[in-house]
């Protein structure tokens, strides 16, 4: 079993030179992060290609439940991916270590103390950071700069995963960010839902990346985009009688029609992923 690998991360350097870290409540559920996991697969299947790739699960939490599910997701199809789980508390890395099995850590999952500075090898390119509902407690600038500080660390071309779900969940939006040349490039904002559930734009309000959960008011992009997919939800309430997915596909198309951006890939929408390229950033 691979030992913990303490990064030399000081809180002087959290404090000069990216946002005040606070600490996460850290509370999470099995399958929480599922809906995410198989979008990104989606989204880019090419991402991960390379041999020698790594992915980061940033601020896993307490127990690191919903890394070791995807790392076990991501094997399917990359079973040469490395995997690396991150923490600013000791504790949590340490409880995480206790968790990894002789056959995780073989297969290339780690723990690590760290935080916006990631406690990288130069041998360890991230194509991929998932970073779920870690910021929520940040000031909107604080956010933005932990973005940017983040995405500057990943390989050429990887992919900042960033946004907060429910509990269980059943609702989440997240902002994509490609690194280009050590900056962001928004690549899309991902709602996903369950589809057991009524089509509620209002319940994806709730979960907004900080850089946007303030905005919903009258005059921003963010508060158009919401009235529109209200009005498109409504015009086409018919469809509900066939079920929540063929309703939640119906209004995605309608809403295209008024807001540029919106990915109406058919495949996406019956899994309850809607992807609006036009998303404001920051």
């Amino acid at each position: 079993m691979q030992s913990v690998v303490e990064c030399a991360v000081s809180d002087w350097f959290v404090r000069q030179q990216g946002p005040d870290a606070h600490e996460t409540r850290g509370k999470t559920a099995q399958q929480r992060l599922r809906r995410l996991d198989q979008f990104l697969q989606a989204f880019d299947p090419r991402l991960l290609a390379r041999a020698d790739s790594c992915v980061v699960d940033l601020g896993y939490g307490r127990v690191p439940l919903t890394t070791i599910e995807w790392f076990q997701r991501l094997q399917t199809n990359y079973p040469t991916v490395r995997m690396i789980g991150i923490e600013r508390e000791t504790e949590r890395v340490s409880a995480a270590q206790a968790m990894l099995t002789p056959d995780l850590a073989a297969c290339g999952l780690t723990f690590r103390k760290g935080g916006f500075r990631l406690p990288l090898t130069p041998d360890e390119p991230v194509m991929l950071c998932r970073a779920m509902n870690v910021l929520r407690q940040y000031e909107e600038d604080a956010a933005v700069k932990a973005h940017a500080q983040i995405v500057a660390q990943l390989a050429e071309g990887g992919l900042l995963a960033e946004g907060t779900c429910d509990p269980l969940g059943r609702v989440m939006a997240v902002v994509l960010l490609r690194n280009r040349d050590g900056r962001p490039v928004m690549e899309g904002l991902l709602f996903a839902g369950s589809l057991k559930d009524p089509v509620l734009p209002r319940a994806f309000k709730a979960v907004l990346p900080k850089h946007l959960i303030h905005r919903v008011v009258q005059g921003n992009p963010i508060h158009g985009f919401f009235e529109a997919w209200d009005t498109a939800v409504r015009a086409t309430r018919g469809q509900a009688e066939f079920g929540h997915r063929q309703h939640f596909v119906a209004a995605a198309e309608r809403l295209a029609g008024t807001v540029v951006g919106i990915d109406t890939r058919r495949a996406w929408l019956r899994n309850g992923w809607m992807l609006w390229r036009g998303a404001p950033y920051p």
